[in-house]
């Protein structure tokens, strides 16, 4: 396993990203679906009331079953939502069902925002957080714009499951001071425990 540490942020996410988009589709899929099944039995999703996924984009670990799941595990399904992009201001929204989340912001999928939808972070028992990279400290590399890191500043680090693929962790990533982690990843092949619940 490398340590990226002392790489810049920049290299290493084309490198990562480069190497999740050769992925082939089934293969995305198979794997998806085991990180699906995996994360029904986590405690963390099991006691939790509301839970806040991600709308899956390009070659990201596939959630769109995932919410199909929690609305019949009888969740209050959240998913991201930015109304004006570039201010690094994200919500959480409360959907009903997956095509509400019509419109597109960035290329990524998100729902309107209402005032009545929009769900605070206290509010929130789990939620389910992308990466590009992942390492064993729980810290990650997105696409760079800073949305998930500024909301995950107000989420206890336990509520925080990060979704990769396997050859997306490794063992140490650059990090700077805005940079916050997730308490659990979960892949197609193990789950990683950073803080105990």
């Amino acid at each position: 396993m490398k340590n990226y540490v002392q790489s810049d942020k920049k290299e290493v996410r084309f490198k990562f990203l480069e190497m999740r988009d050769k992925t082939e589709p089934v293969m995305m899929s198979a794997y998806s679906a085991a990180i699906a099944a995996a994360i029904r039995k986590l405690a963390v999703y099991v006691e939790a009331k509301t839970v806040m996924f991600y709308l899956s984009y390009g070659s990201e670990v596939m959630t769109d079953a995932m919410i199909m799941h929690a609305f019949e595990d009888g969740k209050d399904v959240i998913v991201p939502a930015i109304q004006n992009p570039g201010d690094g201001e994200m919500y959480g929204v409360r959907i009903s069902r997956l095509e509400d989340s019509y419109m597109s912001v960035y290329g990524i999928r998100q729902p309107e925002i209402h005032d009545g939808d929009i769900v605070e972070k206290k509010d929130i028992d789990l939620v389910f957080v992308p990466a590009i990279a992942f390492d064993m400290r729980g810290y990650r590399i997105g696409y760079g714009k800073g949305y998930f890191d500024k909301w995950l500043s107000g989420i206890e680090q336990k509520k925080a499951v990060g979704l990769a693929y396997d050859g997306q962790i490794t063992d140490k990533l650059p990090v700077e001071e805005f940079d916050m982690p997730v308490g659990t990843i979960v892949t197609e092949k193990k789950i990683v425990h950073i803080v105990r619940n």
